[in-house]
């Protein structure tokens, strides 16, 4: 699929939260220029678009438009996940949105911003399609153990559901990883959660890691 650059532009900086005039600063340019961008008025100089594809996080392919967008995973989800450490045995399911654009995701729950407060349970985090068929990134709330670390997921030929592990640090010198999966419906991500759990069971630490 091809998306013209302008929009490209317009799209992510809308979902990475950043106006125009910073995304202007950021990359050294007028906010009139942005929005010559955008409008598809003017393209940027290869150095510029550099600059761009660094400030979006994207690569200079997808900033012109060259993106595989074949499974669309925006809207509610539910995503379920095995707890760290002196847990491993129990699981934690919160309902999350995803922000989909290009190949990129946003994770996010309601709850989020209250989590940062230390009122309630929040995950946030940023995640990368591939090819359709893998996602990666990062992510952050998922447990009191488990504060940030990366995610990999293999996704459903259609979407409709995506299985895979979590990986964070444990100690100085260790890490510890644990199952999860994203699904539409609650059942389904528990009951994928859990055919996973009965096949492993525990979650993995290496050597150094510590459970507390």
């Amino acid at each position: 699929m091809n998306t013209g650059t302008g929009k490209v532009i317009q799209e992510r900086r809308r979902l990475l939260g950043l106006s125009q005039p910073a995304l202007a600063t950021a990359i050294g340019v007028s906010s009139r220029q942005i929005t010559r961008y955008e409008s598809e008025e003017q393209s940027p100089t290869l150095p510029v678009a550099i600059r761009l594809a660094d400030a979006l996080r994207i690569s200079l392919a997808e900033l012109a438009g060259i993106v595989d967008n074949r499974v669309d995973l925006a809207g509610r989800w539910w995503a379920a996940w095995q707890k760290a450490a002196k847990h491993g045995d129990e699981v934690e399911v919160a309902e999350v949105t995803i922000r989909h654009e290009g190949d990129h995701l946003l994770l996010g729950t309601a709850e989020t911003a209250a989590a940062e407060d230390d009122a309630g349970p929040g995950v946030r985090g940023e995640m990368r399609v591939w090819d359709g068929d893998a996602i990666t990134g990062w992510v952050r709330g998922m447990d009191v153990a488990f504060p940030v670390g990366t995610i990999y997921y293999s996704l459903h030929p259609q979407g409709a559901h995506a299985v895979g592990s979590w990986t964070t640090k444990s100690g100085p010198d260790g890490v510890v990883r644990g199952w999860s999966a994203l699904a539409r419906e609650k059942s389904d991500a528990e009951k994928l959660l859990l055919e996973m759990l009965r096949g492993d069971g525990v979650v993995e630490s290496w050597p150094g890691a510590r459970s507390d």
